[in-house]
């Protein structure tokens, strides 16, 4: 589902478009990990900025992520708007983990039986990640998600992942002299 708005920022026209990201929809790399990505159906041309708008992950209860703060880490086309700590230790240091978001598990039931849904809603300008340089053309989202060793994630974990993010571009041609 694709919403178009425009906006107008220093007299400089930019086109925003809200994306939803459903693993349910989304094409995998392998069956077993959570690495996967979506097409889009037409490119975005001078995509300036991404918004995340809303995160939610369903995991089921009986899944091995279900521990109190445990944090799931999500690469999208390899942006690193996050810098997170790898709780494994390499050579007695921690490692940094680069990322574009991270949703955390917490206040999760005790039951092993059915589902349980995280949501994270983002409603301040934090969300906002400017892109430098600007992407000349966004054809797909990539979409790795890792655990807090920087692991892939199993798919067996997952139930489903969505990920509504706001796109700021331009498609219109320019030259230059």
């Amino acid at each position: 589902m694709f919403i178009l708005i425009k906006i107008m920022n220093n007299n400089f026209e930019y086109d925003y478009k809200i994306i939803t990201i459903d693993s349910d929809c989304a094409f995998f790399l392998t069956s077993n990990i959570c690495d996967f990505y979506i097409n889009l159906d037409e490119p975005l041309r001078n995509v300036i900025k991404l918004n995340v708008i809303t995160l939610l992950i369903n995991i089921p209860n009986s899944s091995v992520l279900k521990v109190p703060l445990n944090s799931i880490y999500i690469n999208l086309n390899n942006y690193n708007r996050l810098i997170g700590k790898n709780n494994t230790l390499n050579d007695g240091k921690r490692s940094d983990i680069n990322v574009f978001d991270s949703i955390i598990i917490e206040n999760v039931p005790t039951e092993t039986i059915g589902n349980t849904t995280i949501r994270s809603d983002f409603v301040h300008s934090d969300s906002v990640y400017s892109l430098n340089p600007i992407e000349p053309q966004l054809l797909r989202f990539n979409i790795k998600l890792f655990n807090k060793d920087n692991i892939l994630i199993n798919k067996s974990d997952i139930n489903r992942f969505v990920m509504k993010l706001g796109v700021y571009y331009n498609n219109k041609k320019t030259t230059r002299i």
